[in-house]
Formats: C-alpha cells, sequence, structure tokens
C-alpha cells in the first residue's frame, strides 16, 4: 500500500518522529513504486496461464504422432545398445521416429541415446535432412487429412520455447516450421529422432502474456537457473516486505470506531482511500500469493531431500545385475511375435521394466485404444515382485502403509495435462523424511516420490498458489471463478498503486522543474 500526500508528508519531514516509523513509510513508499507493476502484471499473467500453459508435447500429442510399430522392420535388438549404456539404465524403449523403428535408452546422469531397430546404426547427430522428414512424419501422423511441407529452421541448444529442463537430455535440437496455416513449430532431438516439443504461432503469442511475463522467463535470464531464482526470490521478497509495511501502516492508520472528520475510517482521500481499505481486504490474498511465489523455486534448498531418488529407484530396479542376463524379448524374433500377438490394439511404443533385475515390458498405444498392457505372462507375477522388492527403495526402513488409489486425492492429482496414471499404489516407509512412493501397478514403475518436505511444497506452493484442490478441480468452474475474482481483486489493488506511483513521480518531477528552472534564474 503506496502511502502519498500531505500527511505522509508530514510524517516523512517530521525530525521528531521516531526513526523506525519514518523509515516503514519511506520503505513502503519506494518497494511500492518498484512491485506495482509487476503485481499487476503477474494478476493478468496469472489468468492467461490457467488456459495457455507454457508449451509441451503432451503424452496423447506424443502417441498421436506415433505410427503403430511395424513387426516385419524389427532387425535388431536392444543388446547393442544396452552394452553400450552400462548397467545403471533408468528407462529403454522400443518407438519412432520417421516411420522408422529406434530404440531410445537413458542411462543415469547421461543423455538419450539412440539405434535404429531396423539397421542397427546408431542416431549420434541427427542430420537436418532427416530431422525435417521426422518433423513431418509426426504432423501428419497426428493430422492424416493434412499434406504440408516442412521448413528447416535452426539447430540449437536451447531457446525461448525449449528452456525446460526436462529436454536437457534431449539436446540438441532441430526446430522445424511446418507449414499448416498455423504456425506449428516442431523441435527434434538430434540425439533420438524424436519430436519433443511442438508450438504454435497463437500458443506463442499467448505465452507472452501469460508464463513468459508470470515466471520472468525470457531465455537470456532462463538459462542460468541460478541467477534466473534469484531474481525470483529477490523480487518475491521485495513484494512481500512492501506488504507487511504497507500492512502496518494501513493498520496503524485505520479507524473503525474513533473516524477521521469526515467520518471515514481512512485519512486518505482519492485514489490513497481506494488503496489503504483495498490493500486491508485483500491482504492475507496479497501475503500468500506472493509467499507461495516465492516457495515455487524452492529457495535456499528449503524442500531437497536429504536421500538420493535416482539412488532408491536404482536399488528397486537393481541395475547392477542387468546386464548378466539378457532383458525379456531382447531378440528380434522375439519382439516380432510380440508385436504381431501380444495386443489387441496397435502398438506404438514397447517399454521395459526392471524391478530386483527382472525385467518385464509394457505396450503402448493411443488414448482412443488401450493406454497400455503388459506383455504376455508378465501380469500373474507383477504384483509379487513390486511386494517382494519394494522394501529395497529405503533399506532398513519399515513400510508403515500400502493404499491403492482408485480416484485422485491431495497427494496424488492430475491437471494441466499432467500424467497421473489410476489407479496407483501409495506405499508409506518410516524412515526420517517420512517417504511416500507412488507406484503404477499396471508397469511396477515409480511414478513420484513425496518427503516429509515434498508435501510440505505442495501446501505451500501449489495449494496456496493455485488452489489446486479436487473439491475445486473437479467442479470446475469453481476453480476458474475463485481464482479469476481474487486475480481480479488483487489487480484492482495493484490499479491504485501504479496510479499513486505515478502521481507521487509526478509531483517529483515537478518539484524537480521547479528548483531547477529556479537555479538557473
Amino acid at each position: 500500500m503506496c502511502v502519498s500526500g500531505p500527511i505522509a508528508t508530514r510524517i516523512t519531514n517530521d525530525k521528531t518522529m521516531m526513526t523506525p516509523l519514518r523509515l516503514l513509510y519511506f520503505g513502503h513508499r519506494w518497494l511500492g513504486l518498484a512491485i506495482c507493476l509487476l503485481l499487476a502484471m503477474w494478476c493478468l499473467s496469472g489468468v492467461v496461464m490457467m488456459y495457455v500453459g507454457f508449451p509441451q508435447l503432451t503424452r496423447d500429442e506424443y502417441y498421436a504422432g506415433l505410427e503403430p510399430l511395424a513387426a516385419e522392420r524389427i532387425n535388431i535388438g536392444p543388446q547393442q545398445l544396452l552394452a553400450m549404456a552400462g548397467a545403471n539404465i533408468e528407462q529403454l524403449l522400443l518407438t519412432g521416429s520417421a516411420g522408422r523403428p529406434v530404440y531410445l535408452l537413458k542411462a543415469q546422469g547421461a543423455p538419450w541415446q539412440g539405434m535404429y531397430a531396423d539397421s542397427g546404426a546408431n542416431i549420434e547427430q541427427l542430420p537436418a535432412s532427416a530431422a525435417v522428414a521426422a518433423a513431418v512424419h509426426f504432423y501428419q501422423t497426428q493430422h492424416p487429412a493434412a499434406a504440408v511441407t516442412g521448413q528447416y529452421l535452426q539447430q540449437l541448444h536451447i531457446d525461448q520455447w525449449s528452456v525446460s529442463d526436462g529436454l536437457h537430455p534431449y539436446r540438441p535440437l532441430h526446430r522445424v516450421s511446418i507449414a499448416d496455416g498455423m504456425g506449428t513449430e516442431l523441435y527434434v532431438s538430434a540425439l533420438t529422432g524424436q519430436v519433443v516439443r511442438d508450438t504454435r504461432r497463437s500458443e506463442r503469442i499467448w505465452n507472452w502474456l501469460g508464463a513468459n511475463l508470470h515466471w520472468i522467463y525470457p531465455v537470456q535470464l532462463r538459462q542460468h537457473r541460478s541467477l534466473w531464482e534469484n531474481v525470483i526470490i529477490g523480487l518475491a521478497l521485495v513484494g512481500l516486505v512492501a506488504v507487511i509495511t504497507g500492512a502496518i501502516i494501513g493498520v496503524m492508520r485505520l479507524r473503525l470506531k474513533r473516524r477521521y472528520p469526515d467520518g471515514s475510517c481512512s485519512p486518505y482521500r482519492g485514489m490513497t482511500r481506494y488503496h489503504h481499505i483495498l490493500g486491508l481486504l485483500v491482504l492475507v490474498f496479497l501475503l500468500t500469493f506472493l509467499f507461495s511465489g516465492l516457495m515455487s523455486v524452492g529457495p535456499w534448498d528449503v524442500f531437497a531431500a536429504n536421500s538420493s531418488f535416482a539412488e532408491q529407484q536404482r536399488r528397486y530396479r537393481q541395475q547392477h545385475g542387468l546386464l548378466r542376463s539378457a532383458p525379456a524379448y531382447s531378440q528380434p524374433e522375439a519382439i516380432r511375435q510380440l508385436l504381431r500377438q501380444g495386443a489387441h490394439f496397435p502398438v506404438k511404443q514397447i517399454v521395459w521394466h526392471w524391478i530386483g533385475g527382472e525385467s518385464h515390458v509394457s505396450l503402448h498405444g493411443s488414448k482412443q485404444d488401450v493406454q497400455q498392457r503388459l506383455a504376455p505372462g508378465a501380469t500373474a507375477s507383477l504384483q509379487q515382485k513390486i511386494h517382494d522388492h519394494i522394501g529395497k527403495l529405503i533399506p532398513g526402513s519399515s513400510i508403515l502403509a500400502r493404499q491403492q488409489l482408485h480416484s485422485y486425492d491431495l497427494y496424488y492429482y492430475s491437471h494441466h495435462n499432467r500424467y497421473r496414471p489410476l489407479p496407483a499404489l501409495r506405499v508409506k516407509f518410516a524412515d526420517p523424511e517420512a517417504t511416500w512412493f507412488h507406484i503404477d501397478p499396471a508397469t511396477g514403475a515409480i511414478l513420484n516420490r513425496l518427503t516429509d518436505r515434498g508435501r510440505l511444497q505442495r501446501w505451500l506452493y501449489k495449494g496456496l498458489h493455485t488452489f489446486d484442490f479436487n473439491v475445486l478441480l473437479s467442479h470446475r468452474p469453481a476453480w476458474d471463478l475463485l481464482l479469476i475474482s481474487l486475480c481480479s481483486v488483487i489487480f484492482a489493488f495493484s490499479v491504485t498503486a501504479v496510479v499513486i506511483a505515478a502521481q507521487y513521480l509526478r509531483r517529483k518531477k515537478r518539484a524537480l522543474t521547479r528548483v531547477s528552472a529556479a537555479l538557473n534564474k
């Protein structure tokens, strides 16, 4: 709440006033000048982000761009790629790129590696022509009626629309423009030949009014993650101090019983009075909005776990025993047979999973078919494997509870196209961090981990900032109306701060002009 006008001037200029009080008014005025425009921008951009998120390739879009795997084109097994990667394998899958089957492998701490399953050739640096072919094939598979061409734009490591940390293992990227009239651009990994991100002209425009503003996300800043985090932390702290000092002043100047001579509870007039009253009305939401924004970046590692999630997953999979025996369906003939007889829907991707050193595969297709199923023979023993090896996630710690989730709850839910399969198995450990794991019972894969600090972050960030509560998300537009109403009120308050700041700066400019004119006489 910016304080200006004759009352604030008298208080600030009164040499007999206590220094802390003078500093309070002085600090709030200038911090308010610094943050009022940002606060208004955060409100407007936040509403945009409710409906247009930062560009991403969703799971459904990804599978829609894949053709079913052709059994007759599988000539090579994955052993050659496995031998190159060593023991600590995170993911292995068979998918497609430009109509060709390709094995993709991700080792712990390393980028993705790719190898064509029809020829055994490694994908080390995909050429530009192949990237265009992959992008066009992907788009036309998504839109069978479309006949489009692609134009190669550039190879890049990072740009405005590919700053996400999740894309690091796929870099460098090829950027390809699709002539579809919507300004579509696809990003193809030079390491795997896969489309990993898509953007459209309208999406990019809205993001300049949404995520890029809200997150202070220009690529020149965001590519330096630690610097970007410090900027967010600094701005949030300035905002919090401005609001807290304004709250102190606002309460001090408020009179609900012994009113001011004009009958008002506020001593101010005009826009400053609106600022005073509105500021007190939205004080709680202002504080939680700025505080939760600060918590979004996990400042000073306050939410960092003491244990390594990657190491816990490795123990569960027992990757050190991985290469002592061939993984399931490692021979090309076995894979061909699986594709011909193993599923009753078009299989677009095969994923290998390891539990206790033993492997099995799951088959994946488009949403309109069957999303996934296990290969024949794997279902019967999978639940027992999970039961036998889940304790290896945290050795020496007992399991407090196992819970089968058939619907979303406060800690496991889907929002903004985030993939969260159901049912899911929740396992709670009695370790010092009170760790929870969510496991996909259909594949045995670890979906995520929540320590006590992670659950705290869920409330201090998501709970306070975006109101991600199932009772609201499952009854939209209740969630929309609540957030838009709150943003609108805070925006109105921000406008009063901007107007007061402009008026104050205009008065300062006039005063400086008069002083300058007097000195020049």
